[in-house]
């Protein structure tokens, strides 16, 4: 046996052991009190899974070890007062409040355990037995803390017993948060059971551990009646204590429960939104006052080839140099409430330029006392591409609706040149004969004259005859006329040639010095096949006017689109009356810096309520078949957005309608225009 500190034999001879009692109600209270503890615990381990943030973490750790310790303190308290020897006892306060600490210490080593979530055996018996010599050295040293007249000693064997009951126990409970850990959701009477075992741990090795003292003395115990009222009192102000700490490690649970879902909702948005930001389709850019850049996207990163640098700050000038920075932060509320899209050229990080399109808006954030202003960019190059290729193929496709009238207009003088060829070649093949019978009457009668002196009269006579069988005034009168109608017929073909080559000719996309009146009246030639049927086109252009820098396809496609719509226009108004000739009326004069080209017609005219669509894309009025809605939407696209122009439209319905395209007439004009491009509004019946 051994024979130190408390488990020396004792004489029963000189010593009189003590006989103690239980109050079953506290005893009862221990175990619910050590069963509330463990609950906490439970909380405090579920919340050390679920946060993700290690200063949380470790202080739930900490907070989940003083729960356990005050838990097992309250519980081996309440366990004494249940204990009634019968003899005056007190505690010492210092060893009392040192007992305190190892069940911490012991929580805090099986939460580190728990925390891994390994669950294997070795992790559950380690865990174990933190917690049991935890509570054991709680035990004893809340025992040692007893102040009485009388002699404690311990059997080894229920010693042992306590501390592996309470390892036994505290294991069972460990491998039941392992079984809790398997599902998402734990029930509160799953909880509550797992709580209980972990309680029985605490109060079995306590029990156990009463069962191996022994109390002895070698004076007569006097009955202290009044410990049994106190008992209860203090107990159910310890439990009331324990009551209070378990609901607020509930309370502390729920609000960071509810922390922790608001932080990671708040994550979740914040990387949902970076996410949406970083997968736009466009580019787009984050800058202050200054022009530089606090934040730009994925797809702004690939559009301007650039590579993100941590020591030199990005301005938005260098990605793209055109951007007018003061124009948008001094007047960013003016400019908001103009048409803000702007077309500019980027730079990438190798020089190459490309066209973009962006639009700015201000942010009510700020950033360093600094407005911050965002840029949605887009890469238009291939729009851009594309638009030309639609031009292109507009431009073809007119041409070949086009074909079959120009067709017609070049054989009409064809056939009449042909004819009148015919003609003259008939016609000289008679005076050609005429001519050789006259040589032949002349000679014959001039050798007869000569011998006779009276046959002249004959010779004469015949030639006039002669003059008179092959209608030589009627070909005389027709020969001039003929030749007069070939020379207009080869004219026509001419100019019909000549327009076909002005208009297809390409400006290989590029502005110069364009002749409005020429490519108007080329574009009206090539156009009368649609008109010439239904309308009479006058033109009166302002000598004034000469050239001004305008891309010439484009120009001839947008007054081709108008020309067209208005024989269209023309000719549903006249229809029933087929006799009936429209009028289109193209003129042209100088208006201080603008080049003006107005283009009527006495068509149908157009709607008031739809007047503002017209230069919708694909808005048409027209039948399947008839049009696309593009013809007007290209014009606007041409004159306002590539020439700096503007379009107006004034119409009534059932009088015709009128276009008014102005035009800068100087390359300066057109450089100042796309300085101040945002300036430009649509009204009621103007764009551009």
């Amino acid at each position: 046996m051994m024979d130190f500190w408390r488990f020396q034999p004792i004489d029963e001879q000189k010593y009189t052991l003590l006989q103690g009692d239980y109050n079953l109600y506290l005893v009862a209270l221990s175990v619910i009190i050590s069963s509330m503890a463990a609950y906490s615990c439970l909380i405090v381990v579920d919340r050390i899974w679920h946060s993700n943030v290690p200063q949380t973490i470790k202080l739930w750790k900490l907070f989940g070890s003083v729960v356990f310790g005050l838990g097992c303190w309250a519980m081996h308290f309440t366990g004494m007062l249940a204990f009634d020897i019968h003899h005056q006892m007190t505690y010492d306060f210092g060893i009392t409040l040192f007992s305190l600490v190892p069940p911490m210490i012991g929580a805090f080593f099986a939460f580190q355990v728990l925390y891994r979530q390994n669950f294997t055996a070795v992790d559950i018996l380690v865990g174990g037995l933190y917690l049991a010599l935890g509570i054991g050295s709680m035990h004893y040293l809340g025992m040692e803390a007893m102040k009485m007249d009388v002699i404690l000693t311990y059997n080894p064997m229920w010693f042992l017993a306590s501390i592996v009951i309470a390892h036994l126990f505290a294991c069972i409970a460990i491998y039941m948060i392992k079984l809790q850990r398997r599902f998402s959701n734990i029930s509160v009477n799953k909880r509550v059971i797992i709580a209980s075992v972990m309680g029985l741990s605490v109060a079995g090795m306590h029990y156990t551990a009463m069962q191996a003292a022994s109390f002895y003395t070698n004076k007569g115990v006097m009955s202290d009646h009044l410990h049994a009222t106190n008992a209860h009192i203090v107990a159910l102000v310890v439990a009331a204590f324990v009551l209070l700490i378990v609901a607020a490690t509930i309370l502390c649970s729920i609000v960071d429960a509810r922390l922790q879902s608001a932080e990671s909702s708040i994550q979740a948005s914040i990387t949902r939104e970076q996410d949406i930001v970083n997968n736009l389709a466009d580019g787009l850019i984050i800058f202050d006052e200054q022009g530089t850049i606090e934040s730009l996207n994925y797809k702004g990163w690939e559009m301007f080839e650039s590579q993100q640098s941590d020591t030199e700050p990005l301005n938005i000038n260098k990605l793209m140099p055109s951007f007018d920075l003061t124009a948008v932060t001094n007047n960013m509320f003016s400019f908001a409430a103009q048409r803000n899209i702007m077309t500019l050229e980027g730079i990438k990080e190798n020089g190459q330029s490309f066209p973009v399109e962006l639009s700015v808006s201000t942010m009510s954030t700020l950033s360093n006392d600094k407005h911050l202003y965002n840029c949605v960019v887009r890469d238009i190059s291939r729009r851009i591409e594309l638009e030309n290729q639609l031009r292109q193929a507009q431009k073809l496709e007119s041409m070949g609706q086009l074909a079959a009238g120009i067709a017609h207009e070049i054989n009409t003088p064809t056939q009449y040149v042909s004819d009148n060829t015919t003609f003259l070649k008939d016609a000289f093949q008679g005076c050609l004969a005429t001519l050789t019978e006259i040589q032949a009457l002349t000679k014959l009668h001039l050798a007869e004259s000569k011998e006779s002196g009276d046959e002249f009269s004959k010779v004469l006579t015949s030639i006039d005859a002669s003059i008179e069988k092959n209608d030589i005034p009627f070909i005389a009168e027709e020969i001039p006329l003929a030749l007069d109608q070939s020379l207009e017929g080869l004219t026509r073909i001419s100019k019909i040639v000549s327009a076909m080559k002005s208009f297809s000719h390409s400006n290989n996309n590029e502005m110069q010095q364009v002749d409005i009146a020429e490519a108007i009246e080329s574009t009206v030639t090539i156009a009368r096949g649609e008109w010439r049927y239904v309308a009479n086109v006058t033109t009166d252009f302002t000598p004034e006017l000469t050239t001004i820098p305008c891309y010439r396809d484009q120009f001839n496609q947008v007054i081709l689109n108008f020309i067209i719509n208005a024989a269209h226009a023309i000719e549903e108004k006249y229809k029933a009356n087929e006799n009936t000739l429209g009028l289109i009326n193209i003129s042209t004069f100088l208006e201080q810096d603008w080049a003006v080209i107005k283009i009527s017609d006495d068509g149908t005219g157009i709607p008031e309520e739809i007047i503002e669509r017209v230069f919708d894309p694909f808005f048409t009025t027209k039948q399947v078949g008839k049009g696309t809605g593009q013809g007007l939407s290209i014009a606007y696209s041409v004159i306002v957005e590539l020439h700096k122009g503007k379009i107006s439209v004034d119409s009534a319905l059932g009088a015709g309608t009128e276009f008014t395209i102005k035009l800068p007439v100087s390359l300066a004009s057109t450089d100042t225009l796309n300085a101040t491009e945002k300036s430009g509004t649509k009204n009621e019946n103007t764009v551009g």
